[in-house]
């Protein structure tokens, strides 16, 4: 299943989720299956002005304590043909946040979706 978190953001705008659950209960033809983020896709395209806008990947167990897992540089004005992936192999987390912080980006739009197996 894959869950859209963000669609077609303005990238001159600073954006934040919520704490969102590595793990999910849905239930699927009357039956309750528990299913696990695996990889978090990332991808922006038609970026204008400076280009040093950075995707910060946060992890939590509480949501009150939390470390930053991963951050991603947007460096180039398009990656549709080469999204960023990011693997989850072994969710060792409750929680994961993610947030955008545009450093100079003026435009572009961006999309974040998280596969759930």
């Amino acid at each position: 299943m894959v869950v859209e978190i963000l669609r077609e953001w303005e990238m001159a705008r600073r954006w934040e989720s919520d704490w969102i659950p590595f793990v999910v209960e849905e239930n699927i033809s009357s039956v309750n299956q528990r299913l696990e983020a695996t990889c978090i896709e990332f991808s922006w395209r038609q970026v204008g002005g400076i280009l040093n806008g950075k995707i910060k990947f946060i992890v939590s167990n509480n949501q009150r304590t939390s470390k930053l897992l991963k951050e991603i540089e947007i460096a180039n004005v398009n990656n549709e043909q080469d999204s960023y992936f990011l693997n989850i192999y072994y969710p060792s987390y409750l929680y994961y946040k993610i947030v955008y912080e545009p450093n100079g980006i003026a435009s572009g739009r961006l999309y974040i979706g998280a596969l759930y197996r």
